[in-house]
């Protein structure tokens, strides 16, 4: 499992689009500017969080990006998984052949992990996010 910055970007862009949005559609521009992310990377992003169904956009001199899906129902997984590769901590990517046809010694550890850190940023939404920006921390207890 490897969190890259394009998960740190796309988080951070589409809490951006969701403090901005109440004004209707969102300029991808005025998001980078604010996140100081290069417009053409952010570009990027959204046309994987657009494909994934997270975000639409519409053209004309009021267009933008907008909420596709209800920010409440839009987990930190979805946004992960419409931007990473995989969320995979196993470096076989789950099959059972680690290495030589069999499982390595480690294999159910990072399968085990997997599992719970997948489940953990499902329970997170955009909108958990948006509302603990000012706090240091997430309630965890809270997603249980």
């Amino acid at each position: 499992m490897k969190f890259t910055t394009k998960s740190r970007y796309a988080l951070n862009a589409l809490i951006e689009l969701h403090l901005m949005e109440i004004d209707g559609p969102v300029k991808v521009s005025k998001i980078a500017e604010m996140q100081s992310i290069e417009i053409t990377y952010l570009e990027q992003l959204f046309r994987k969080l657009r494909i994934a169904g997270l975000i639409d956009s519409t053209r004309g001199r009021n267009g933008g990006y907008f909420f596709a899906k209800d920010p409440t129902k839009i987990s930190v997984k979805d946004i992960m998984i419409a931007v990473e590769e995989d969320l995979d901590a196993t470096s076989c990517s789950g099959a059972s052949d680690c290495s030589d046809g069999k499982k390595c010694r480690t294999h159910t550890l990072w399968a085990s992990l997997n599992t719970v850190v997948v489940n953990y940023l499902e329970k997170i939404t955009l909108d958990t996010l948006v509302e603990s920006h000012d706090d240091h921390y997430i309630n965890v207890v809270n997603l249980r």
